[in-house]
């Protein structure tokens, strides 16, 4: 079968065309619509022979970031270009577009009518949650063109039906998270002690960790604040990690930075961007995940904390459906005020958390996942 996956750099790209396309013998031809290469990883992705990369001519590059071309000719004819090369590498049977992006939309299903392709919309996440009403409304004309809508959660299935109201075949269907087995294994090779030797951390220190990316919705300044109130019995005990390798502006992690060195803590901020080992490493060690961001759609992070065992302090607002289908254990709070409490409680009584482990497992290894996309990629072909 042959894929046309239309989709963002990111490390979740990375992860679905090796996890599933790539294991399940797909022939994967990639469309990077953000033209950029964001980490060496990415860039020896692309360059590994595992997939074949649709090249866009560098004026479609310019007008797909957003940037003013000078006048209307120039725009038309930039998709005419694009389309073209598109169809010179086709046809698909499939054509994926995983994170959903209005500016892409209209030549997309230009794209499935001439090439006869099936199609299937995957939302993400901030793909709906952060597009404001009338964008999300306007987009409403080209998906009902979709064969098939996938979603990363429960919540995204819900809010999509509330907006659109349209039939539209469509199923809850995650990403694994490779980093799950890594977990595993690293934890059965080596001890924690070991670990956080290696990241410079001691044995009897509590690590606190704030927020899984760098930017401004993780609220980090807000989480800082709070925990500057800690009693100041625990000052000493407690280790800050703030995981900032992707998102955000330089301008706020510097913000961020100092905001962590007033508090007075040790901390550790982390700004390179992270093989699946060091991912597995800091879940193993960490002991407290505080989760404050606006909004969010059951990340793969916040699974990877719950999978290692590591207690995590919810907001209240980030009503994962999951959480209350499944009865996950964790602490909540309405207020960030609320949180040196939470941490004293957890610091001074032993929560038992292990139930996390085997839901996440099942939710999210791709052992489960895989079968389920292969499932859907297998209807678009009937």
């Amino acid at each position: 079968m042959k894929i046309l996956l239309w989709s963002i750099c990111s490390p979740w790209t990375i992860n679905f065309v090796e996890n599933f396309l790539v294991k399940n013998n797909y022939e994967v031809w990639i469309l990077n619509t953000s033209n950029k290469k964001e980490s060496k990883e990415y860039i020896d992705f692309f360059e590994s022979g595992r997939l074949h990369l649709v090249e866009l001519p560098p004026l479609i590059s310019e007008i797909n970031e957003g940037k003013a071309q000078g006048d209307l000719f120039k725009n038309f004819y930039g998709r005419f270009l694009r389309l073209k090369t598109i169809i010179k590498s086709g046809p698909f049977e499939v054509i994926n577009m995983q994170f959903v992006r209005f500016t892409d939309l209209a030549d997309i299903i230009l794209l499935k009518y001439l090439m006869k392709s099936k199609l299937i919309l995957s939302y993400w996440g901030s793909d709906l949650f952060r597009v404001n009403r009338k964008e999300l409304t306007a987009q409403g004309k080209y998906v009902r063109h979709a064969d098939f809508i996938t979603f990363d959660n429960i919540d995204l299935e819900i809010e999509f039906k509330k907006i659109y109201r349209k039939k539209i075949p469509s199923k809850v269907v995650l990403f694994g998270l490779p980093v799950l087995d890594i977990i595993d294994k690293t934890s059965r090779k080596m001890a924690d002690e070991d670990i956080r030797r290696q990241w410079g951390i001691a044995k009897d220190k509590i690590v606190i960790a704030i927020g899984y990316n760098g930017i401004p919705q993780q609220q980090h300044k807000k989480v800082l604040s709070a925990i500057s109130k800690l009693d100041k019995q625990y000052k000493e005990k407690v280790v800050l990690l703030l995981q900032m390798s992707y998102g955000g502006s330089k301008e706020y992690r510097k913000a961020v930075i100092n905001a962590v060195k007033k508090t007075g803590y040790e901390y550790i901020v982390i700004q390179h961007f992270l093989s699946n080992d060091e991912v597995a490493e800091l879940r193993i060690i960490t002991d407290i995940f505080i989760n404050a961001q606006t909004t969010d759609a059951f990340s793969g992070s916040v699974c990877e904390y719950l999978f290692a065992n590591t207690m995590l302090i919810n907001a209240k607002w980030l009503r994962y459906k999951e959480f209350e289908k499944y009865n996950f254990q964790y602490l909540e709070f309405q207020c960030f005020n609320e949180i040196p409490l939470l941490i004293s409680q957890v610091m001074e009584n032993e929560i038992d958390v292990s139930k996390n482990k085997e839901l996440v497992w099942k939710l999210r290894s791709w052992e489960y996942c895989a079968p389920r996309w292969k499932e859907i990629y297998k209807r678009m072909c009937k």
